[in-house]
């Protein structure tokens, strides 16, 4: 088996983490690689980029992690404000870093440290109503 990646550990400890919240059970987290049939409401779960941190050494295991999170409702059968308060749920589960520390704990396979939330923007994409944040996950893979 080959090394892991710090980009899929992130994104699949993410979708689970917030997959598993109850005011999310009602959206199917992806991530950003899967084959699944994607049905709405839907949020995607990408780890564009994993970078060495600018204030720790280079090496070491440290990433600054960039995660674009797409949340998903069908605009046929949902009204804005109940696809904004999912995006509040979203966005709240991704404020309790105790949780998602402790999510990264159980997986076993990289430590969180911190997560800073970047931006929250809304459209709609054909049919839906689709809004992206971003987040910066400082995480640890510890080097064999």
């Amino acid at each position: 088996m080959g090394t892991p990646s710090i980009r899929h550990i992130v994104e699949s400890t993410l979708a689970t983490y917030l997959e598993a919240q109850t005011d999310l059970t009602s959206i199917a987290f992806l991530t950003g690689d899967s084959a699944t049939t994607q049905t709405i409401p839907k949020a995607i779960v990408l780890c564009e980029s994993a970078r060495a941190p600018g204030d720790l050494p280079e090496g070491l295991g440290n990433f600054s992690c960039a995660v674009r999170i797409t949340l998903f409702s069908n605009a046929d059968d949902t009204t804005l404000a109940d696809h904004r308060l999912r995006c509040a749920a979203l966005s709240g589960n991704m404020r309790d870093l105790a949780s998602i520390q402790a999510a990264f704990t159980t997986g076993g396979d990289a430590s969180c440290y911190d997560v800073t939330i970047g931006s929250e923007d809304e459209g709609v994409e054909e049919r839906s109503w689709a809004t992206s944040f971003t987040f910066d996950v400082l995480v640890v893979f510890p080097e064999a």
